[in-house]
């Protein structure tokens, strides 16, 4: 997974878009991957591309706070972690919710890096609802966006 996150944050960087933008853009393109995200669940469509999309977002937004989301993910077990949802719409509930903490702190100017393990967190576990890997569905939106 580090290979990959270093592999996003490459692209990211490439792009300017660590350092040349700021996180309310970030923001606001984490909440326009989530409403894709939300279409493919809504359409029973594939939604590994929509979460590793979000998740991309998350590694920006993380690596311009100079924070490496990575040991986030290697000291915690992601695979265990909000086990007790019975149906995507309790964790899209809270995808949302965590969306308003978001935007409330970077609007601030808050420190806003457990937010986004938390976003990280609920990915996981929609992912997961889907018999996905957080890894899998990162992986699958880096191949559509590395060219």
């Amino acid at each position: 997974m580090n290979e990959l996150i270093q592999k996003v944050t490459t692209w990211a960087e490439e792009r300017n878009l660590i350092a040349g933008s700021d996180p309310k853009i970030q923001t606001l393109k984490l909440i326009s991957e989530a409403g894709k995200l939300s279409r493919s669940i809504a359409n029973r469509k594939d939604c590994r591309n929509d979460v590793g999309d979000c998740f991309v977002v998350i590694i920006v937004l993380s690596a311009m706070d100079k924070y490496n989301i990575g040991e986030f993910i290697a000291r915690s077990d992601l695979s265990k972690i909000d086990d007790d949802h019975d149906a995507i719409s309790s964790f899209m509930y809270e995808l949302w919710e965590e969306f308003g903490v978001l935007s409330d702190a970077i609007n601030k100017g808050n420190p806003y890096r457990a937010i986004l393990d938390d976003l990280l967190i609920i990915l996981s576990g929609i992912a997961r609802f889907y018999n996905y890997s957080l890894e899998e569905c990162l992986e699958v939106a880096y191949h559509h966006i590395k060219d």
